[in-house]
């Protein structure tokens, strides 16, 4: 996905003069797009962008060509050059939130049209025979950057043999674009874009009221946080819990971040960078990826991961907190997260937060066995309370 551009101008004639072409005399589109739609650029010439509109940030043209400044005022700005978000955290209650009917029905149509894209993004759905004729209970799964959906679907773990076990649980592991069986397609940088699409491929195993925890890693946490929003904002149910590890609360200030941009990062920067992310891993098994003809494949993935949460900016400031518990776990060996980013998330709820720090690291915990034996056992008797509770 490319770079985003929020339209800021138009605030007064209900949006921006858009056309058909990159001339300023090209046909002019009969609708304006909206202030405060995000667009992806497609190309940059002088002063025009064509652009593509971000399905439900506003509306306007699909496509169409629009001026960056007229007459030296601002109309349409890089997302990136805001300012640095509203770091002020959650509001003071869980009070509720009025739907969003407009975007409800927008993300209903959005479901029924990607109904066909469902195996694509959770590949690994049949294999686990869903889905089932009454499902009691479901988990979804939100990957780490640089990893896919298997971190969660592989066999033989105490998270898998238990849901295989129970006979009425189903978990779905979403896979992003731009990796395994997906490889080929377009990779996300910006939750604007990636959590629509995923909430359009899961909306319907949301909507029909089956009791679910969310289970996210690293980056996962915040792709698991920006879908909870859309989906409170469309009012959906809730889940039961959000499992959210290794990862700092959304908003913790984007001037304390440890970690680096890596856009601005060469080569040997971009490999350093990634390897201080859990050194033990990157040393051991994950060593492979840095070997030429997996670093190939790997970097492109692992840049456009990284801008997912190194070009964010948190957008929330002042929203109620969520009324369900909180599961956030700091993992020991962590290079750039520590123990306070972690437990930030506790203002994100009025009901129990679970703050623990494990003896493993950022990524062993999926990929050492000895740390994902003992990782996805507490993992799992976290969410089969729920499941009894129910």
């Amino acid at each position: 996905m490319g770079i985003l551009w929020e339209v800021v101008g138009g605030t007064e004639t209900g949006g921006i003069l858009i056309r058909e072409g990159q001339d300023t005399k090209s046909t002019q589109l009969p609708e304006r797009l909206a202030t405060g739609a995000l667009v992806e650029e497609l190309a940059l010439v002088g002063g025009r962008l064509q652009y593509r509109l971000v399905p439900g940030t506003g509306t306007g043209p699909e496509y169409g060509w629009a001026s960056v400044k007229v007459s030296g005022k601002d109309l349409v700005v890089p997302r990136e050059d805001r300012d640095s978000g509203d770091n002020c955290g959650p509001g003071a209650s869980s009070s509720p939130v009025e739907a969003d009917e407009g975007l409800r029905a927008y993300m209903e149509g959005e479901a029924k049209a990607r109904a066909e894209d469902f195996p694509r993004f959770v590949p690994k759905y049949k294999v686990f025979k869903f889905p089932l004729a009454a499902p009691k209970f479901r988990v979804f799964c939100f990957h780490n950057a640089g990893s896919a959906e298997s971190n969660y679907s592989a066999k033989g773990t105490p998270f898998t043999d238990w849901v295989v076990g129970m006979g009425d649980v189903e978990f779905l592991s979403l896979q992003y674009p731009g990796r395994e069986n997906m490889l080929k397609e377009r990779r996300h940088t910006n939750f604007d874009t990636l959590c629509p699409l995923l909430l359009s491929i899961i909306y319907d195993k949301v909507a029909d009221g089956v009791p679910y925890v969310i289970w996210g890693h690293s980056v996962g946490t915040w792709v698991s946080f920006e879908l909870l929003m859309l989906i409170r904002q469309v009012g959906l149910p809730a889940p039961k819990a959000a499992l959210l590890n290794g990862f700092p609360a959304p908003h913790f200030p984007v001037d304390q971040w440890p970690w680096h941009q890596n856009r601005k990062l060469d080569d040997a920067q971009m490999r350093e960078e990634t390897l201080l992310w859990d050194k033990e891993h990157f040393t051991g098994l994950g060593a492979m990826v840095f070997r030429e003809e997996q670093w190939d494949m790997y970097e492109p993935i692992m840049r456009a991961d990284f801008r997912l949460f190194d070009e964010y900016r948190f957008k929330h400031g002042g929203a109620p907190k969520f009324d369900f518990p909180l599961h956030c776990w700091h993992m020991e060996g962590e290079h750039y997260n520590k123990p306070e980013m972690i437990q930030l998330w506790g203002d994100w709820t009025t009901a129990p937060f679970d703050f623990q720090t494990l003896p493993m690291g950022h990524l062993t915990c999926f990929y050492k066995p000895e740390h994902k034996k003992e990782f996805f056992t507490k993992i799992t008797d976290v969410i089969k309370g729920y499941y009894t509770a129910l």
